[in-house]
């Protein structure tokens, strides 16, 4: 088979690991792959070609996606895989137009987050009947859907689509063995070796990610015992000045580190004293996958997408409202106290990534 998986750009995002990681393992069992992206640059896969659309990442993202569609279009037309797998949210508008008029072109879109982003105060009542056109849109032009959560089923289009048996749900997988083996090494930050903890977050500095919440609840934490929050992720816009202001204004300037997108997590999160996955909204999140495989206490929001089904409802992290920043504080205080901290333990077992690659090979071999 021939598969292209689509995805804006290769850039560190959850997508895009997921989308190298299927990348390899089609590779491996003898599909013919190309990753093709909006934008040039950023990691690729071993023995894979990647086919970057535009020249360069000129204008805001809205823009670019608007000048890939006509060359994914000829780039299609010229390739002609079999599937196109587009991999991520932000690459569907572009899979989707950039595809019309390709016969025989089967299309897999992979549901990475809420798209319709109907979780409480993600976004208003006249967004949500916007962005409820994309599902329905989508559930009609996909040979199959893949859904990243089960609470993806929760949209009335998706879940029609599941009961004609034109999608399923595959959740997130991870490599534990690899995980573990990049996490070996020294601290990466001096903090990371003092013995006041460390509370570590991990994603795009955006409004979904909740990380002013976060950061409250840090500073009401700290009135009860000294404590640092780092947050790892590229900034979009101004958000990383708006945070460190708020920190600012809440008096923990001092104690709040954003070094932006790191390449390797693992380090960060093996020596960190918890993890805070605060998000308005996911899918099936990378990160607390990641969290899990280093077996460090967790605090997560019941809003994050399957954070609630991955830590077996707070069996194995404590889960909180992403709007209750006292709440998400005490949690923290819990999950910093090795006395009283709760671990994943052995839960990460059930998502390794070998269960992931078998259900995506299933999808495929269905389409073939």
């Amino acid at each position: 088979m021939r598969i292209a998986l689509y995805v804006h750009a290769l850039a560190a995002t959850g997508v895009v690991r997921n989308v190298r990681l299927l990348a390899a393992d089609f590779a491996r069992r003898g599909h013919d792959v190309t990753i093709v992206t909006a934008l040039p640059g950023g990691e690729g896969v071993d023995g894979v070609p990647h086919r970057a659309l535009l020249p360069t990442a000129g204008g805001g993202r809205l823009l670019q996606k608007w000048r890939a569609m006509p060359r994914l279009n000829a780039w299609l037309r010229a390739a002609r895989p079999d599937i196109l797998l587009s991999a991520g949210n932000h690459g569907h508008l572009t899979a989707w137009a950039g595809s019309r008029g390709i016969s025989g072109l089967r299309r897999i879109y992979r549901i990475s987050n809420d798209v319709a982003r109907s979780a409480a105060g993600a976004i208003g009542a006249r967004g949500r009947r916007r962005r409820g056109i994309m599902p329905r849109l989508l559930a009609a032009d996909a040979a199959h859907l893949v859904l990243v959560s089960p609470t993806l089923r929760e949209t009335p289009a998706f879940a029609r689509v599941l009961d004609a048996g034109r999608a399923t749900i595959i959740e997130n997988g991870i490599d534990i063995a690899d995980a573990r083996r990049r996490a070996e090494g020294p601290p990466p930050h001096p903090w990371l070796t003092d013995p006041i903890p460390v509370i570590l977050a991990i994603g795009r500095l955006a409004a979904q990610k909740n990380f002013a919440t976060l950061i409250e609840s840090v500073a009401l934490a700290r009135r009860e015992r000294p404590a640092r929050l780092v947050i790892l992720g590229a900034s979009r816009d101004d958000m990383a000045q708006r945070l460190r202001a708020h920190a600012d204004r809440l008096g923990m300037a001092d104690a709040l580190l954003l070094p932006g997108a790191v390449a390797n997590v693992f380090p960060w999160l093996a020596h960190a004293s918890a993890f805070a996955l605060p998000s308005l909204w996911e899918g099936s999140p990378n990160v607390l996958l990641e969290a899990m495989a280093m077996d460090l206490p967790i605090v997560a929001a019941r809003s994050a997408g399957s954070a609630p089904a991955m830590l077996g409802d707070g069996r194995y992290g404590l889960l909180v409202d992403p709007d209750d920043p006292a709440a998400m504080g005490r949690a923290l205080l819990t999950q910093i106290d090795p006395a009283t901290a709760l671990r994943p333990g052995d839960r990460i077992a059930a998502y390794s990534l070998t269960v992931t690659t078998d259900a995506w090979a299933g999808v495929i071999e269905a389409l073939a």
